[in-house]
């Protein structure tokens, strides 16, 4: 490392030196008349390692806090990736609940269905047991058809008064 003397320092001119020579380019055009002294570093050896030592450091810890970013940034996008994979999840859950209910939804109307036409064909046999059928109606109404209704015959209670003997025992 070359330094410049006091005199090229003093007056702002490059310093240019031989190694075979003690004196400058400058002090040597100015002729005997000033001495040409190198001016020292105001800082020794040891202070320019520390220096060199704290700009590595420096770099060193740069570098890994730079290697902790990229850690980071790719955790990150882990877990979004992880929370998208949970959101979807949870949509279809709820998607094959929804389907799910809507499947019970139509059993239950299946089976009103059924029920209510059950029941109409239950009331249809009802009716017509005693229906308006006039051949019916008329022989009900007739007074002949309970003269000669034999209640026995018909599995009713037999009257003391009359009816089959054979029947009453």
């Amino acid at each position: 490392m070359v330094f410049s003397c006091t005199r090229c320092a003093r007056l702002g001119k490059t310093c240019v030196k031989s190694d075979d020579s003690d004196r400058c380019s400058e002090c040597v055009k100015e002729g005997g008349r000033s001495r040409c002294v190198e001016m020292k570093p105001s800082y020794s050896d040891a202070e320019w390692r520390r220096l060199v030592r704290a700009q590595h450091s420096i770099k060193d810890e740069e570098e890994a806090l730079l290697a902790k970013l990229l850690r980071l940034r790719k955790q990150e996008r882990l877990l979004r990736e992880r929370a998208n994979e949970f959101i979807s999840h949870e949509f279809q859950a709820i998607e094959e609940l929804e389907e799910l209910e809507r499947e019970e939804n139509r059993t239950h109307e299946e089976q009103g269905k059924f029920q209510k036409q059950g029941e109409d064909v239950e009331c249809d046999a009802q009716l017509a047991s005693v229906s308006n059928d006039p051949s019916l109606t008329q022989m009900m109404n007739s007074p002949s058809f309970w003269e000669n209704f034999d209640s026995a015959v018909a599995g009713g209670i037999p009257s003391p008064t009359g009816g089959n003997q054979s029947s009453s025992q």
